[in-house]
């Protein structure tokens, strides 16, 4: 279901709409290909990163390596009018993400004296964000979709 009311689009911007989502849902299946096979290889549970898993951070590090490009180009990507919800909440997500691989990188390459356990809390914590930003991203998908296939 729509979650605000919208006017119709015309035939140019729903021509738009699909030549967006045509470029970037290869991007995205991507980047959420890595993101899953990451979280298997270093994550307890769901949103739960673990430094028994990835104790020297290492998988984290080649997530940030392997989605770098890929996520700048979805984020640097001009929305078009009527998928700019879905592309915020999704570059939020991808950010989210980010951060959370840089605080586990970061928590893994520190010292017992930096506390590196408030840092993989923190990391845990925008693992929680990023889930709650991708549900945003793909209900304001589902939005558009809704508006696409109806004429």
């Amino acid at each position: 279901m729509l979650s605000f009311i919208h006017k119709g689009w015309t035939a140019e911007e729903r021509v738009d709409v699909q030549e967006y989502l045509r470029a970037v849902r290869p991007l995205v299946e991507l980047l959420d290909r890595e993101y899953a096979t990451w979280l298997e290889a270093a994550a307890d549970g769901p949103g739960v990163l673990s430094r028994d898993r990835d104790p020297d951070g290492q998988h984290a590090a080649v997530y940030l390596w392997r989605v770098g490009d890929t996520a700048r180009s979805f984020v640097q990507r001009q929305p078009v009018k009527g998928a700019a919800r879905y592309h915020e909440a999704m570059s939020l997500c991808l950010e989210a993400r980010g951060a959370a691989a840089d605080l586990f990188k970061e928590a893994s390459g520190t010292g017992s004296h930096n506390n590196p356990g408030a840092k993989v809390r923190e990391a845990n914590r925008k693992l929680v964000e990023s889930d709650r930003l991708l549900e945003r991203s793909r209900d304001a998908l589902r939005d558009v979709e809704a508006r696409l296939s109806s004429r």
